[in-house]
């Protein structure tokens, strides 16, 4: 009895253990479509017209081809028996059928050209509304780029949406074509041969004719979708290997080559034949790659074509002999050799889509994997109070923090309360945490231990973009955009052209503007057309009028006067009282004396507050502070002794 229970578990688990292969199997097979139809449901949102569009676009090329071949045969029957004024009715109904279905269909392709750009365009902008969507601790990680790029990279080489939905269009009507074929196909087999001859009557008997375009159809199907599987896994490695090197390629050609900035390098360092002999050595692995990829190619169409001229060769023999043994007509013989040659056709095209689409949603599921991508910050749901005081108390407590995949601490145990209306200077050597600081601050990034409260309140339970109202920031590595000046100040508020003035004024940058052709509506930079290019310290005067207009009551100044020539920045540190007046600030500067205009000065050294007080305290207490006043200020003393001995 146990024996038979035994044997009767070991059956059922043999039983369990072969429809789990059968369904890794059907999964490894067909698994893509569940990514493709995930992209198709994007590409119907992105435009609901494409799919139908698409599937108009083959009902039309399925039933013109096949409407062709039925008139066509009747047409040739009719000459051939005579009846010439039925002849001249299927000659017009060929024409006519032909010249509608031909502008109906150019129609259709206009119309879904227009759809396949709007699709192209649409991909390019979801990705990038989705990148301005994620939290700038998400967007910086490698794995965010590395699916971004992946997923251009994709689009470029097999279309993106607009790809996807091409190729479901061209296996939707490699499947319509291959059910219509064999459904016409099946007729000619079933048709009975009307030829007394016993060896034609036997060669055309259905069973026989059944058996027969069974053979010669599947030796074609099975090859033609081995070869394609083959060339996919082939297509899938030379992918892998061909980004890789088109990376370096663009390195070199895009951000070295051609950009402005590494030009003067390269020439005052006489790169040239450098550069030009890695691009040499690069380019001749990619010509190697395209090499070795239209060799593929070449075997794969050589094996195609074999198989092709196999089946032709047997479906004219198949149609001749059902045509001498009396089974069908001699017109009807252009219809189903044509119709086993559009069968021959779907099995090649069927396999090629099915291989190009399993390609395509294997490198595409980057795409949807970024596109589901959630924000790693929380997502607050407390109001900021909006205060006319500008009072707003904020304190690091106990906060410690490493960027994402570096265990280094930046911040250890990081202690601060930042005084409403002070001005706090940050100092310390390059890579002591002061920028950290700021990016925690402005919650770009969360603390990995501790926390940062305002008013009393985790930051990180306040809804993010109205925490970041209370900030205007001119980062160390600020940007400015080709766009008219007015938009780089004003940004994403209302424009006020008189505000606009007196922001320019106070970061002293008003004098330089009016002298541009079209003042504060000067388009900036040469990317467009029109645009002026201006200096270094200009743009940082830009920077600094864009974050005095957002009128945010606190003030981040990260190395503010780093670009500027002695003159400016002494009027920008002239006009620094003004510029804070009323609002909290925080500067950071490697420049000792500009701290003298600060009422509190925070120290740093290897992540961790070391010092802090006033200019005077921190001098009397002949610290890390001190070190570095006297530091700078002995090469001052030495400059200005130099100068009057001169």
């Amino acid at each position: 009895m146990q024996d038979g229970m035994k044997q009767g578990d070991e059956a059922d688990n043999v039983q369990k253990d072969q429809k789990k292969t059968l369904a890794q199997k059907l999964e490894k097979s067909f698994g893509y479509h569940r990514t493709g139809f995930a992209l198709l449901k994007i590409a119907h949102k992105v435009d609901p017209s494409s799919i139908p569009l698409r599937i108009i676009n083959s009902v039309i090329n399925v039933v013109k081809t096949y409407l062709e071949l039925f008139w066509t045969a009747r047409l040739i029957d009719m000459l051939l028996t005579g009846d010439f004024s039925a002849a001249f009715f299927y000659a017009a109904v060929l024409v006519i059928t032909g010249l509608a279905f031909g502008v109906v269909g150019r129609l259709v392709s206009k119309v879904y050209a227009k759809s396949r750009q709007r699709s192209d365009i649409a991909f390019a902008v979801m990705m990038r509304e989705k990148a301005v969507s994620l939290d700038y601790e998400t967007m910086e990680q490698p794995e965010t780029a590395n699916k971004i790029y992946s997923s251009e990279r994709t689009a470029d080489m097999y279309g993106g949406l607009g790809g996807i939905v091409d190729a479901y269009q061209g296996l939707l009507e490699s499947l319509l074509n291959t059910v219509t074929a064999v459904g016409l196909i099946g007729t000619l087999c079933l048709s009975r041969p009307g030829t007394g001859i016993p060896v034609l009557a036997l060669a055309a008997h259905p069973a026989v004719s059944v058996l027969a375009v069974l053979l010669f159809s599947g030796i074609a199907a099975l090859s033609y979708f081995k070869i394609n599987a083959r060339s996919a896994r082939d297509s899938g490695e030379y992918l892998r290997k061909h980004t890789g090197m088109e990376t370096k390629v663009n390195y070199l050609l895009n951000r070295i080559l051609g950009n402005n900035q590494a030009a003067k390098v390269v020439r005052i360092y006489d790169m040239k034949r450098m550069l030009m002999g890695n691009l040499e050595n690069e380019n001749k692995r990619v010509h190697s790659f395209y090499g070795e990829q239209c060799d593929m190619t070449l075997k794969k169409e050589l094996f195609q074509n074999t198989v092709n001229g196999f089946f032709v060769v047997c479906s004219y023999l198949f149609v001749a002999v059902k045509v001498l043994a009396g089974a069908i007509t001699i017109g009807a013989f252009t219809q189903y050799s044509g119709a086993l040659g559009n069968l021959s056709n779907g099995f090649r095209r069927l396999a090629g889509y099915s291989s190009q689409l399993s390609r395509s949603c294997t490198y595409m599921t980057d795409f949807l994997e970024f596109m589901q991508m959630e924000s790693s910050h929380k997502h607050g749901t407390i109001p900021v109070e909006k205060r006319l005081d500008g009072e707003y108390e904020i304190e690091f407590k106990d906060v410690s923090f490493h960027y994402p995949g570096n265990e280094e601490m930046i911040l250890k145990h990081v202690n601060c309360k930042l005084i409403m209306k002070d001005k706090l200077a940050l100092v310390g050597k390059n890579g002591a945490g002061k920028t950290t600081f700021v990016k925690l601050l402005c919650r770009l990034y969360e603390p990995t231990e501790g926390v940062i409260t305002l008013n009393g309140i985790d930051i990180r339970k306040y809804k993010e973009e109205e925490y970041r109202e209370l900030f205007g920031v001119v980062f160390q590595d600020f940007k400015l955009f080709a766009f008219p000046l007015w938009e780089n100040i004003v940004t994403g508020y209302e424009r006020q052209d008189a505000r606009i003035w007196d922001c320019l004024e106070r970061a002293g940058a008003a004098e330089f503007v009016r002298g541009l052709p079209d003042g504060i509506d000067t388009l900036l930079f040469k990317d467009k057309e029109g645009g002026v290019d201006i200096s270094g310290g200009e743009a940082q005067k830009l920077a600094l009028a864009r974050a005095l207009y957002k009128d945010a009551p606190f003030v981040v100044l990260d190395e503010p006067t780093a670009a500027l020539d002695p003159l400016s920045e002494a009027q920008v540190y002239e006009r620094f009282q003004e510029m804070v007046k009323g609002k909290t600030s925080v500067y950071i500067s490697h420049r000792m004396s500009s701290c003298r205009l600060c009422d509190d000065i925070v120290v740093f050294d290897q992540g961790k507050i070391v010092e802090r007080g006033s200019h005077d305290k921190l001098l009397a207490q002949g610290g890390h502070y001190a070190g570095m006043w006297h530091a700078q200020a002995k090469y001052y003393v030495e400059e200005s002794s130099e100068n009057v001995g001169a």
